[in-house]
C-alpha cells in the first residue's frame, strides 16, 4: 500500500511513531488536480483543483499502518477532517495508485477563494 504524504506525515520521525516501525525509504511524487492550503492550525490540507499539482512523497506502507494514521487525521471523526482517497500520483516518468488524506471540503471552504 503506498501513502502520497504531503505535509506532516512527510516527516519520517512522526510517520515512523505512529506506524511504531522503520520504513523503507520514500520517494518523491506529484498529484495533479490538487492543491495545498496551510490551515493555519499548523497542517497542511489538500482540496481538488483542476490545473493544480501538489509535491510530495510516496511512502511503502502497509495496510494495518492506515488504521492508525486515519485516527491521526481525523477519519473517523464526526464529520471527518480528512477522507482517505484513492488518488494516482507521478512518480519520475510512471504513475502509481496511492492513498492521500484530502480535506473535508466543507471544513476548508474559505481557504479555496
Amino acid at each position: 500500500m503506498k501513502l502520497f504524504a504531503y505535509g506532516t506525515l512527510m516527516r519520517r520521525g512522526r510517520l515512523e511513531a505512529l506506524v511504531d516501525r522503520r520504513l523503507p525509504d520514500p520517494v518523491p511524487a506529484v498529484l495533479e488536480g490538487y492543491r495545498r492550503y496551510d490551515t493555519g492550525r499548523g497542517y497542511p490540507v489538500i482540496l481538488e483543483e483542476p490545473g493544480a499539482s501538489v509535491e510530495g512523497l510516496l511512502w511503502d506502507l502497509g495496510d494495518a499502518d492506515l488504521r492508525f494514521l486515519d485516527h491521526y487525521e481525523g477519519f473517523d471523526e464526526d464529520p471527518p477532517v480528512y477522507y482517505r482517497r484513492t488518488v494516482r500520483v507521478r512518480v519520475g516518468d510512471r504513475e502509481e495508485w496511492a492513498e492521500a488524506y484530502v480535506g473535508n471540503a466543507a471544513l476548508f471552504r474559505d481557504l479555496a477563494r
